[in-house]
């Protein structure tokens, strides 16, 4: 008896059903594998780089703080950081490199040429890692005026500027037969916002709809395009005339996706799709990742009425969210970003402890935080402008900023509060700015990116070594190393040349400049004539760069302007421009005021705070062998004792005067937070700037001085008990007598820079009040550490015009808690 084995219905449904939701979970899981990998593979690092203001005139200083971050957090990968100034046209006019701290961050600081050229400049800030990622570079427009500055050629007096208008179709295209939202910005040539409005209409005129901008020149509004026809917005000028821009073409087949992210808890969002091949657009995935983890994935059939979903918010971490629809070949077909506003920052309590606007008033400040342990945070005080109170700060700039392609107008706007319209004003920067953390197809192929440059945590020197005699490379030898600081201190060190004849001598630090000397030796054949080729590291080769100014910063009308940043911008260029003047008639029909050797060695020696006090030059010195001997014959008050190799040295007459605690009745003897300054006996000790240990001042010669410099109540600025001695050796000095005479080599390389402290004017001294003070910058301090009872407290003179100051406290802690607050001082 034959019979027929049949299988239920039921059962092939269910079977069909497993087979598609295994194929649709192995393809979420690939994308989740890929996306680990990306993480696991490409870290990636962001930096932010606050100035104290953005213009600038030629000899002033630009005081930086930079934090560089990963997603969980400070950078645990790098260990030094890179900053250069960027001209117009792609020249690196300064470099500088500084070592991280454990958070991740440094305090730096430029002093501008005299000379310097006027143009917008590019400060940039990342790690070596980071050039592997260049879209990510940080970049800081700022604008300087030298002696060659032209108000009449200002974009401010060039108010021409051409109307540049963008449409961005949410979730990515335009999509015939459906309800399409279309975002736009507007702007001028410069990058400003314009706010706009006017028509959408057919290319044959007829009108669909209008629109208007709402915010910054952004704005929306929603269609419903047909495929085969063309759109413009037409927008009527002051003029009277019609400009019209072209909107994208309109694509037969595909999804679109639209977001919704007014509430708090829930992000909502529904796909759909355009009539002709549908099919096509049935079976969906939407996935939805922030900081490379995926954190929801839904899956969607239009034709079961499944075209909506939301994601709860509830529990993640801030930041960008990218939401991306695939289709069932893996492919993405729409995306949009949102951001996620579960953020708040460590608020510092702050008190006013002495507050005096009046001209050249004493100010006296003190903060601190309930929980927030050990952060590392910069301290800003600057006279009030209220256009300026939105500038880009840390938390904008790590939230959503630092993922966005361009510059942000009023960046700082966004993270003001999280009033449903911030948040929807956001919403519309996201809709518009541009994303590029990553692309999709990249991730999903696996393809590999070239990286070029390494993760570095600390100063290292690479290289070769041939045989001299041909160019056969050396496999068995080795490379010694003497290493001689700015500071004086000296390394010794070797490394090993592999199989292919390279070397690598790593974790090499010293701050400043280095001599490098160098010999390369054969193991096997002593006597061998080698050559070592020393690579040039980064720094030293860095002339040129890609990372030039993306806005145009010169829109200041000297002439109307009167707040204080501009005040004080015009009375640096007066000072400029007479001083170039008097310069130029002094070269033409005077003759020139000479120059004592003492300040010529001053000028070529000191900078900043290190230029006040009492300069001696050793060559005036007669009979001496030893740095104590000098310093014993040249400085009243001194007193040098004990061990003549190593003797105690104090400030007889001035001990305790660098820093003096106040006695006035209506203010306090609480203690300042100081600089963190090494010291002995109250005396800190200075190689070309560089604080040093007294061991070190013990080994210098004689012959080696160019300059000593003594700091007594001056050196108050650098938190010197009772003062500040500093030692400059010659530069451009002969050292063909030291020990390695002819068969080393010879280098200078750069070394991890020297932070200056920032330095303001004394007013409890009667003449010092005489001067004009037209300060911006009041106060800063990049690295401001608590005072002895664990309060931060600082003090500082207004200036002459200011009524309304702005305190501005940044930074980041252990664990990554962001600090931001603006105080208005009033």
């Amino acid at each position: 008896m034959n019979e027929k084995f049949s299988v239920p219905k039921h059962s092939i449904l269910l079977l069909t059903i497993l087979i598609i939701s295994s194929r649709i979970n192995a393809q979420v899981d690939l994308i989740k594998s890929n996306l680990d990998k990306w993480r696991t593979d490409y870290p990636q690092e962001k930096v932010y780089l606050q100035t104290d203001k953005s213009y600038y005139v030629g000899g002033e200083d630009i005081w930086i703080k930079t934090w560089c971050t990963t997603i969980d957090g400070p950078t645990y990968l790098s260990r030094i950081i890179y900053i250069d100034i960027v001209d117009q046209k792609g020249n690196v006019v300064q470099k500088k490199l500084y070592r991280l701290d454990s958070l991740g961050s440094s305090a730096a600081n430029f002093i501008i040429p005299g000379n310097i050229e006027s143009g917008n400049y590019s400060v940039n800030a990342y790690t070596l890692w980071m050039l592997n990622f260049p879209e990510f570079i940080f970049r800081k427009n700022i604008f300087i005026y030298g002696n060659d500055y032209n108000p009449n050629a200002s974009v401010a007096n060039n108010i021409r500027a051409k109307l540049q208008l963008t449409f961005f179709p949410e979730g990515g295209d335009l999509i015939s037969g459906i309800e399409n939202r279309v975002a736009f910005k507007a702007t001028d040539t410069y990058g400003y916002p314009i706010n706009v409005s006017g028509q959408i209409e057919t290319d044959d005129g007829a009108k669909i709809i209008e629109f208007s901008a709402e915010h910054d020149g952004m704005g929306f509004f929603e269609f419903q395009p047909v495929f085969g026809k063309k759109y413009k917005a037409v927008i009527t000028s002051a003029g009277k005339n019609k400009l019209n821009f072209q909107l994208p073409d309109v694509k037969e087949e595909g999804v679109n996706l639209k977001i919704n992210n007014t509430n708090p808890s829930r992000l909502f969002f529904v796909v759909n799709r355009g009539e002709k091949n549908k099919e096509s657009f049935n079976e969906l995935r939407v996935v939805t990742q922030l900081n490379y983890q995926v954190i929801n994935t839904t899956l969607l059939n239009i034709d079961e009425g499944q075209s909506a979903a939301s994601i709860s918010k509830k529990g993640l971490p801030p930041g960008i969210l990218q939401i991306t629809v695939f289709n069932k070949n893996n492919l993405p077909i729409a995306e949009r970003i949102a951001f996620n506003e579960n953020y708040s920052f460590a608020q510092p309590i702050i008190k006013n402890e002495l507050k005096n606007l009046n001209t050249k008033g004493k100010n006296r400040i003190s903060f601190n935080f309930d929980s927030t342990a050990n952060p590392s945070i910069s301290c800003l005080v600057t006279g009030y402008d209220s256009n300026l109170i939105y500038e880009d700060n840390i938390a904008s700039s790590l939230l959503f900023a630092g993922e966005l392609k361009g510059p942000i107008y009023n960046e700082g706007y966004y993270v003001k509060d999280k009033n449903p319209a911030t948040l929807r004003h956001l919403d519309l920067l996201l809709m518009t700015q541009g994303w590029r953390r990553f692309n999709w197809k990249k991730v999903n192929s696996l393809e590999p990116i070239a990286l070029k440059y390494p993760v570095e945590s600390s100063l290292s020197f690479r290289g070769t070594m041939r045989k001299s005699d041909r160019n056969d490379i050396v496999k068995d030898g080795r490379i010694s190393f003497l290493i001689r600081g700015a500071d004086s201190t000296s390394i010794l060190a070797e490394a090993t040349v592999t199989d292919k004849g390279e070397f690598l001598l790593a974790d090499i630090n010293y701050k400043k400049d280095a001599e490098v000397a160098y010999m390369g030796t054969n193991n096997k054949k002593e006597n061998l004539i080698v050559d070592v080729k020393l690579f040039p590291n980064y720094i030293d080769s860095l002339r040129k760069s890609v990372f030039t100014s993306t806005l145009s910063l010169d829109t200041i009308e000297f002439g109307s302007s009167r707040s204080q940043l501009f005040l004080s911008l015009q009375a640096g260029i007066l000072n400029n421009d007479t001083a170039a003047k008097y310069k130029q008639l002094e070269n033409v029909t005077l003759k020139a005021r000479k120059v004592s050797k003492i300040d010529s060695l001053n000028n070529e020696y000191a900078t900043g705070i290190f230029q006040t006090g009492k300069s001696i030059d050793p060559q005036e010195l007669k009979n001496v062998f030893s740095i104590w001997q000098m310093l014993q014959q040249s400085v009243p008050g001194i007193t040098i004792e004990g061990n003549p190799f190593d003797p105690t040295v104090s400030f007889n007459r001035f001990s305790g005067l660098a820093i003096a605690n106040p006695i006035s009745g209506e203010e306090s003897s609480d203690p300042l937070s100081t600089p963190d300054v090494l010291e002995e006996g109250g005396i800190a000790y200075f190689i070309n700037e560089v604080n040093v240990s007294k061991d070190v001042i013990n080994s210098l010669s004689v012959n080696d001085i160019a300059l000593i410099k003594v700091l007594k109540n001056e050196a108050a600025a650098l938190g010197v008990t009772q003062g500040a001695i500093a030692f400059y050796t010659k530069t451009g000095k002969d050292f063909s007598a030291r020990i390695y005479d002819k068969t080393y080599t010879r280098e200078r390389r750069e070394g991890y820079s020297i932070v200056k402290e920032f330095y303001s004017p004394d007013y409890s001294v009667q003449a010092k009040k005489l001067e004009n003070d037209s300060r911006y910058t009041l106060y800063w301090s990049g690295d401001i550490a608590p005072a002895k009872d664990g309060k931060y407290r600082f003090e500082f003179y207004n200036n002459d015009v200011s009524k309304k100051l702005r305190l501005l406290i940044q930074g980041i802690s252990p664990d990554g808690e962001l600090i931001y607050h603006q105080y208005i001082i009033e």
